[in-house]
């Protein structure tokens, strides 16, 4: 469609739940004073789980995560579901049905409108939570009353497939709902099919998404030399100290339209969405969970293409970042060699990966990393990478065009131009991602006393947040008086 804006896309609302934060807030603080959400988890917290002693009594056991809190409560009459219903249904799904209702508020839009359409693009984690209630319903004694219909019920309440359809069910969307499984990618590769929805017309508004929270959230690992999951149950991107990843359990959606129409209708801008790239590696690579590097390569080349960019005008690159000695590298080397190919300047870029603060969070990884870019953009501001002390040394660090920042510091804008930055997931199986992103324009002038209207439930919703606040100041309070 040819518009003054190209191909842009705005993002005018979302939602999310994070380790440590379930707000744009919160979460920036996190982001810009470089914390860490990733915790080890005490031996009553595992033993409470179901973990038996040996395991975690195991020198090589490591009980660490990012977890959310508050995962069982659900309004299931909100949604027009029973309690049975709900129990049964997965609590990604749970979750993610909530995190869409509150994005599509969040940008406005509560409901859909006449005329209009709203498309759902979804992935999903892998799921903990169906096997228990497969046996529950299948191989167990049977729920008084239960028949054929209540466990194709079960069923379809974990799998990964419904996950975007009962969103368009239970929300009265009428646009494509999609389900997308590309492993760590799949949320980024769900906000390219979003957008391109956006583009050929099939939708009006469009919603992305991801839901990864794995049932139950404690638990841990035994650590496997050569593997990638951290010794030290910590999470050090681009680190001399770094040896693995540490997972992590996130929600989130965010709600996309074309940008031109979002600022003729007066939406609020949170970002923009300049342009995308996907690729896979193919069978260039020694395995198949092995990461390439010309594959990135050619996915953030085909993303500055499609934005009409160079890279030498990205400011802060959002990387995959998984805390790997080796994969590191080689992101690295993938991503350096893509800007040199615009230019031989160095130290011009900043790196961040939001897994140093939230941990490794599945399909939602990469939704996480352009929430925070998005975030970065808006405050104009370069934040530390969390518990960075010094490069691996596998990177040429010296010679790419990054820095790494250790602590915050002003991004202004130079020469009128808006602050750009990059945003890459990678997936198991080499289908790789890359967005180009950019601040959000300034809106146009508009005529005064705009009539703002809202739901009752996102009123509801509204009160629950803050009287979740107000609950922790008060506990805090009542913390620092005795």
């Amino acid at each position: 469609m040819n518009t003054p804006y190209g191909d842009a896309v705005a993002v005018i609302g979302m939602a999310f739940r994070f380790p440590g934060a379930d707000g744009p807030e919160e979460f920036w603080r996190i982001i810009r004073d470089g914390e860490s959400h990733i915790r080890r988890f005490t031996e009553n917290e595992l033993a409470a789980a179901g973990v038996p002693p040996e395991h975690y009594g195991d020198p090589e056991f490591i009980g660490a995560g990012g977890v959310l809190e508050g995962i069982s409560g659900f309004d299931a009459a909100c949604f027009g579901m029973s309690r049975r219903e709900a129990e049964i249904t997965d609590p990604q799904q749970r979750l993610f049905l909530e995190c869409c209702r509150h994005a599509l508020e969040n940008a406005g839009y509560a409901v859909e409108r006449p005329g209009s359409t709203v498309s759902v693009h979804a992935t999903a984690g892998h799921h903990l939570y169906s096997m228990e209630s497969y046996l529950l319903n299948n191989v167990l004694p049977s729920h008084p009353g239960d028949d054929w219909a209540s466990r194709l019920q079960t069923l379809i309440g974990n799998y990964a497939d419904f996950t975007a359809t009962r969103v368009a069910f239970r929300l009265g969307l009428t646009g494509p709902a999609v389900g997308v499984q590309t492993g760590c990618s799949g949320s980024l590769v769900a906000v390219r099919l979003a957008a391109q929805s956006l583009l050929t017309g099939e939708s009006d508004l469009a919603l992305a998404g991801a839901t990864a929270v794995h049932v139950p959230q404690v638990l841990g690992y035994r650590h496997v030399k050569g593997s990638i999951l951290s010794r030290s149950g910590r999470l050090r991107p681009f680190d001399a100290a770094s040896d693995g990843t540490v997972g992590g359990a996130g929600v989130a959606a965010v709600v996309l339209k074309r940008l031109g129409r979002a600022l003729a209708d007066g939406d609020t801008v949170h970002g923009v969405i300049r342009g995308w790239g996907v690729t896979n590696d193919g069978a260039g690579k020694t395995t198949y969970a092995a990461p390439g590097a010309e594959g990135q390569r050619r996915a953030i080349r085909r993303a500055l293409a499609h934005a009409g960019v160079g890279a030498d005008t990205i400011g802060y690159l959002e990387t995959h970042g998984t805390g790997t000695f080796k994969g590191d590298p080689i992101e690295h080397e993938a991503a350096s060699a893509a800007f040199r190919e615009d230019s031989e300047r160095t130290g011009y870029c900043a790196l961040g990966s939001v897994k140093a603060n939230i941990g490794h969070l599945d399909v939602c990884s990469g939704l996480a990393g352009l929430i925070k870019a998005l975030l970065v953009l808006r405050h104009g501001v370069i934040p530390p990478m969390a518990g960075f002390t010094r490069p691996n040394p596998g990177l040429d660090l010296a010679r790419s065009p990054f820095t790494i920042p250790t602590e915050a510091r002003p991004w202004p804008a130079v020469d009128g131009l808006p602050r750009r930055a990059g945003v890459t997931s990678l997936g198991v199986g080499g289908t790789n991602v890359h967005l180009i992103v950019e601040q959000a324009p300034e809106p146009p002038p508009r005529p005064a006393a705009a009539v703002v209207t809202r739901s009752a439930r996102w009123v509801s919703g509204w009160a629950r947040r803050w009287s979740r606040k107000a609950r922790a100041l008060a506990s805090a309070a009542a913390g620092r008086h005795h």
